[in-house]
């Protein structure tokens, strides 16, 4: 019986390593193909770092930076993915540019617009961590720990209040642009 129960989970975990991989590659896929903003870019890298070097930390602060970096790492895939991209086109829009081949990024836009509440829903959740990861600062006197949670707190405000509806703003006027000329 043993025996059956270890070749079942070895066959799971074959699955779900296939499944992992799967998906890592149609997300690095997707981010070739439609890459962020590189001031994103450099922003997450940096982010992903600090919480990292955090989670080295002893006692509560390194509990709560393992405890963020998940969530971390899960909302900014959901970015990457299809909120950040279409940031991309911008300085385009801004000179009064609007070209089919800008068509990829109103699928996203409308992703972004369905999702709100769900992403509106993971930004708390990274505001929790960010707290909770503040107070373990505050308590073990982690200056380092303070100072990330509150600008992870502060990013995530920004990006529910310009990130996402600048997104949702750039879907309305491709599709009014680009819908008006089909």
């Amino acid at each position: 019986m043993l025996q059956v129960t270890r070749a079942k989970f070895a066959g799971l975990t074959l699955v779900a390593a296939a499944w992992a991989a799967s998906a890592a590659l149609a997300h690095a896929q997707a981010a070739a193909e439609h890459p962020i903003p590189q001031s994103q870019q450099v922003e997450h890298a940096e982010t992903l770092e600090r919480l990292g070097v955090l989670t080295h930390h002893p006692g509560a602060v390194g509990v709560e930076a393992r405890k963020a970096v998940a969530l971390f790492r899960r909302h900014y895939a959901r970015e990457e993915a299809y909120i950040l991209p279409p940031l991309t086109l911008l300085p385009q829009l801004a000179d009064g540019k609007v070209t089919p081949d800008m068509a990829w990024a109103m699928a996203m836009c409308d992703r972004v617009k369905a999702d709100q509440a769900e992403i509106f829903q993971e930004h708390t959740e990274v505001t929790d961590a960010a707290n909770a990861l503040y107070a373990a600062g505050l308590a073990a006197h982690d200056k380092e720990a303070t100072e990330f949670a509150k600008a992870a707190v502060t990013d995530s405000m920004n990006d529910m209040e310009l990130l996402e509806p600048t997104v949702m703003l750039i879907g309305e006027h491709l599709h009014m642009v680009l819908d008006a000329r089909r």
